[in-house]
């Protein structure tokens, strides 16, 4: 077991949160998602554009509307129905497959069970599934029903975590979750973190760049550290002599 670490809650972070959200746009209501439909989008949409996986994952829930069907089909079947999709035929044998183990796991075709799990458990079991990334095992567990924690940081959101000091500059990716977890208020739930995670996402986009970031636009400069202060201008003094005075 890990020794607890002792980073002190950075009190900027409910600021943090509340500017990096106005960058995002605004979300509509969403409808209840199963879990399972989740899941197997999640495989259908690996190397597709939003819109040809909604297409594709569409005219297989068309053709196979229970998950008991598509459990039962044959992977040419619904391999026919993925037209353009990367390693159709691979996605196309792994979708009953995860099915029947799915099935055979919890005696339904249900993730409802993972709701039982701790996190890393629940990780864990997905993961294991044919063609189950840590990415879409994570976006798997937000409809699972539960409050639970999932923060993945890749590295373009790392980039201004670690300017703002909410991170060490020489941890790996895998610990920066751990270590802003462990800055943030107490009160903070999931829906705080993925707040926080999309909105530095449009930061690093957009000001936090990898070369020399645009710190005079964003709207986190006066709360990081590692922002670029205003160069010092020279003034010429009539004695011939020239000092220099902070802008």
């Amino acid at each position: 077991m890990q020794a607890p670490l002792t980073f002190a809650v950075d009190n900027r972070l409910p600021d943090i949160l509340e500017r990096v959200t106005q960058l995002l746009p605004r979300l509509r209501p969403q409808t209840a998602t199963n879990p399972l439909d989740q899941l197997l989008y999640g495989v259908i949409a690996q190397g597709l554009s939003s819109a040809g996986a909604t297409a594709c994952y569409r005219r297989v829930k068309e053709r196979f509307p229970s998950f008991s069907a598509l459990r039962d089909a044959e992977p040419g079947l619904i391999e026919g129905l993925m037209v353009g999709a990367p390693s159709a035929a691979l996605k196309a044998q792994a979708i009953p497959e995860i099915l029947r183990l799915i099935d055979e796991a919890f005696g339904s075709l249900s993730l409802e069970p993972l709701s039982r799990l701790d996190q890393e458990l629940a990780l864990r079991f997905l993961t294991r599934l044919p063609r189950v990334t840590e990415e879409i095992a994570a976006s798997v567990l937000r409809f699972t029903g539960t409050d639970r924690l999932v923060l993945h940081i890749d590295k373009d959101v790392a980039r201004p975590l670690r300017r703002l000091g909410l991170a060490e500059q020489g941890a790996p990716l895998s610990a920066l979750p751990r270590q802003l977890i462990e800055r943030s208020p107490v009160a903070w739930r999931s829906e705080d973190f993925a707040g926080l995670s999309r909105g530095l996402t449009r930061v690093a986009d957009r000001f936090c760049h990898q070369g020399r970031p645009d710190c005079a636009s964003c709207p986190l400069a006066n709360l990081c550290p590692a922002a670029e202060k205003a160069e010092a201008k020279v003034v010429t003094f009539p004695f011939g002599k020239a000092r220099k005075t902070a802008a």
